[in-house]
């Protein structure tokens, strides 16, 4: 099956140029400028599944980010969320922009915080402009953590704060800052659950399971917020690894049909042409 992307990789991979200026100490989140990203990148970069939650802040330029089936155009200033588990492509940019990237692991994004304030994290559009004020104030932040992370001697408990308070300062400037009722807890969490057990697990009973909801429940709560049924949401984020196959393997279209549990490859196609908008062979050979 398809692997993680790591920040080594993307830059050996995706780049170009002297990057000497981008090794940094493993760490479980990572900050980069972007006028040290944006000059470098080998446009446009193919649908890969980085192994990080991403925000990125842009204060000057622009770039165009797909996330899933969805292509945003993020212009200054604004911030572009995706989360872990989603399928990222670059398709423009600026080699001007400006601003900061910020890459979070798994496993710090679950420790810095509670899980109701990554549930909000988890609901706030991909894309969300800022007024020049908000976007001042939260380049502020980065800022400050960039500087922490790259002094000699970072003090932990000190780019954690800073770290939460720009995650913090995104939500309140999102939608997303009001309290989640039920249905909204489900549905993202459903949505959570999906992206990391999809491989393995693709009934609807399993999740109902995991969240102490019947089925019944589960698929009226993910169909009001997502517009879409619980079904229907599992398949898409299957489709979403399918294209990595497609593009990281020499399997056939049956094959990975196969390796996703569809019932044949008639139907996958079928699927994928859907959501996708191309058939799984001319989607290999558009991107090729």
């Amino acid at each position: 099956m398809e692997k993680q992307v790591n920040a080594d990789e993307f830059v050996e991979r995706f780049m170009s140029g002297s990057l000497e200026h981008l090794k940094h100490k493993h760490a479980p989140v990572k900050v980069f400028r972007l006028s040290e990203i944006a000059p470098h990148l080998k446009i446009p970069i193919p649908p890969i599944l980085f192994g990080y939650n991403l925000l990125v802040h842009i204060t000057e330029g622009y770039f165009k980010h797909q996330i899933g089936p969805h292509v945003y155009l993020v212009q200054a200033p604004a911030v572009l969320i995706s989360n872990y588990g989603n399928i990222s492509a670059i398709t423009s940019v600026d080699k001007a922009a400006q601003g900061h990237c910020i890459l979070i692991n798994d496993k710090a994004m679950t420790s810095l915080f509670r899980e109701q304030e990554i549930l909000h994290i988890f609901t706030i559009s991909p894309l969300l402009n800022l007024s020049a004020h908000d976007s001042d104030d939260l380049h502020q932040l980065i800022r400050l953590l960039y500087d922490e992370l790259y002094t000699p001697r970072p003090y932990r408990e000190l780019s954690e704060s800073l770290l939460k308070s720009a995650l913090l300062k995104v939500i309140k400037l999102s939608e997303s800052n009001n309290r989640l009722d039920r249905r909204q807890e489900i549905a993202m969490t459903f949505k959570q659950l999906v992206h990391k057990n999809f491989l393995r697990e693709k009934q609807l009973n399993f999740y109902a399971d995991k969240l102490a909801v019947s089925n019944n429940y589960l698929n009226r709560c993910v169909s009001s917020i997502f517009k879409k049924s619980s079904k229907e949401l599992i398949l898409e984020v299957l489709i979403m690894h399918s294209q990595l196959l497609l593009l990281e393997s020499t399997k056939s279209v049956a094959d990975i049909a196969y390796e996703l549990d569809f019932a044949d490859a008639s139907y996958f196609s079928r699927i994928f042409k859907k959501i996708v908008g191309l058939s799984p062979t001319a989607y290999r050979e558009s991107v090729k």
